[in-house]
């Protein structure tokens, strides 16, 4: 039996039945600021925090015990974002607490020496300060496919972004994609789940029809705004989830309402159901 990783978005988790399948990759798309990487950070650091505190399990995960497993670590790929730009964002979305957590336990290759190698930034502007100790290689995907056959196993993986690797004249997109359909197969030998970052409407169709029949789920995160009301709501909607998707259908759900909490992470505030 596939065992269920959370998601740790407790009212998530709780229609879905505890969790995604071990082994998933999964693509999180959406508007800018729609919420895709902040569900990405709150899914790292509350697994994180999960594993740490039994006690808190429960809690964090929606109630679902049985069969949820916790990866053991958090692995990160950043192409564009040093490591003190990474620790700079997580500390800007989130509290103290959850971030500690999202840097337990937590391994990251930083390619942003290699994607700015060529262009016209100043090295200095991109230099990482490092404490993993980056060695600069030749080829972007092939030192995150290295990296990851590393490190991979057993964790939550966040590579970010998919946006950068579609966008950079580096990238060859034929193989960016056997890339993509290699990370599906070895999500399910790892024991991982694999968050693949993207912007909507960056790829053009065709690619991004590819990318989305490959990975196992696809999580699209929007705006929402109308005359009547005076701020935005933002929405997490499931077009293709295996695994998932049935529970969703069978609970009627059409959307869920979200909002980013600097000391809860991403939440589900509400859950729309088709009447």
């Amino acid at each position: 039996m596939v065992r269920k990783i959370p998601t740790a978005v407790a009212a998530f988790d709780s229609i879905i039945k505890g969790g995604v399948p071990e082994g998933s990759l999964i693509m999180l798309m959406g508007e800018p600021g729609a919420g895709g990487l902040e569900f990405a950070i709150t899914s790292a650091s509350k697994l994180s925090i999960a594993r740490k505190n039994p006690e808190r399990r429960s809690t964090i995960i929606g109630g679902y015990n049985d069969d949820t497993y916790i990866p053991s670590s958090t692995t990160y790929v950043s192409i564009t974002k040093n490591e003190w730009e990474v620790k700079r964002l997580v500390s800007l979305t989130v509290n103290t607490d959850l971030y500690n957590s999202f840097f337990e336990n937590f391994k990251m290759r930083d390619l942003s020496g290699l994607y700015f190698r060529n262009s016209s930034v100043p090295k200095s502007w991109v230099s990482t300060g490092s404490l993993f100790g980056q060695i600069e290689g030749r080829d972007i995907l092939e030192e995150m496919v290295k990296f990851l056959n590393e490190n991979g196993n057993d964790s939550v993986v966040i590579i970010d972004s998919l946006t950068d690797l579609i966008t950079s004249p580096q990238i060859n997109q034929n193989i960016l994609i056997d890339v993509i359909k290699g990370l599906e197969k070895a999500a399910k030998k790892w024991s991982s789940i694999i968050y693949l970052i993207l912007t909507e409407g960056i790829a053009e169709k065709r690619l991004e029809q590819l990318i989305s029949d490959i990975v196992d789920g696809i999580l699209v995160f929007r705006w929402y705004s109308s005359e009547k009301y005076t701020i935005r709501f933002r929405y997490l909607y499931v077009p293709k989830f295996i695994g998932v998707l049935a529970h969703i259908e069978e609970e009627r759900v059409l959307r869920f309402q979200t909002k980013v909490d600097y000391n809860d992470g991403f939440i589900v505030t509400y859950t729309e159901r088709i009447r």
